[in-house]
């Protein structure tokens, strides 16, 4: 089977699982803040099992209402909330049938290695594909493979990749992103210069990438906007976007002495995904 296939595949998991441990963040922070508003500004205690009591009568909002705990307990309902956190297009389940048994297991057995081996961060709640009961065909040996909690688009790549033209697919699939990425360098060189002062942007997330600071790990991005400059920065906080994804949002821009059609963004705003 193709490496190509499951390099896209693992970095489309890899994006998925950053996008959804964005959302974790936030998730965390929001019932930080909720349970500290609680509790005169004090924030629970954070631990790998979900949050804590930090005090004596600290007081919680779940979904059966308010509660009154002691230091050190265990403050229910945050690993539910945690583990229903899904980013994007998702299907809970899918079944395809008429699978090619030998087919099907090669593909489970590579999807293991590329999974386990790149991005598995949330055991309890990863993505799943497994064999199912095989029956005989005409063709030979057919059995039914089951996927769970993933993305559709990999589940629409997935199915293609079992029992469509594989071959072709790739192919197209190939020639398809050189020449977008060719389109884009060329709209980026022929493009307008990166302009000053405060802009609306609008083009496509090349990239995301986390970056060191003083203040600590913040992540940044990459955005050709329509009009052909790029323009580098931090991604605004109400964004959960995925590269090649089209945005907009609005900036105060700065050119780069080095490069006039490449630029530096700050405090973003209105940012959306469109």
């Amino acid at each position: 089977m193709n490496e190509q296939f499951y390099n896209w595949l693992g970095q489309r998991i890899e994006d998925y699982e950053a996008a959804r441990e964005r959302g974790i963040k936030a998730f965390e922070t929001r019932v930080a803040r909720n349970a500290a508003a609680l509790n005169g500004g004090i924030e629970p205690n954070v631990s790998s099992a979900g949050f804590h009591a930090p005090i004596e009568g600290y007081r919680w909002e779940s979904g059966a209402g308010e509660h009154v705990y002691l230091k050190g307990q265990f403050l229910p309902d945050y690993g539910l909330g945690k583990a229903n956190i899904k980013i994007g297009d998702f299907d809970s389940e899918k079944v395809i049938k008429n699978v090619p048994l030998e087919r099907a297991q090669e593909f489970i057995d590579k999807f293991d290695d590329v999974y386990v081996g790149r991005v598995l961060r949330h055991k309890w709640n990863s993505i799943s594909v497994t064999k199912g009961a095989c029956y005989e065909s005409d063709t030979g040996l057919l059995c039914y493979v089951y996927i769970s909690k993933c993305p559709k688009d990999l589940i629409a790549a997935i199915e293609d990749y079992l029992i469509g033209d594989v071959y072709k697919l790739q192919r197209l699939a190939q020639e398809k992103t050189e020449q977008e990425r060719a389109d884009r360098d060329a709209a980026h060189a022929n493009g307008e210069d990166a302009p000053e002062g405060r802009q609306v942007i609008t083009g496509t997330l090349l990239t995301l990438k986390y970056q060191e600071s003083h203040y600590g790990e913040t992540l940044k991005m990459l955005v050709q906007d329509d009009r052909g400059f790029r323009v580098w920065g931090s991604v605004p906080s109400s964004l959960d976007a995925n590269r090649n994804d089209r945005i907009q949002f609005t900036a105060a821009v700065t050119q780069s002495n080095d490069d006039p059609k490449f630029g530096f963004f700050k405090r973003p705003t209105k940012a959306q995904i469109i």
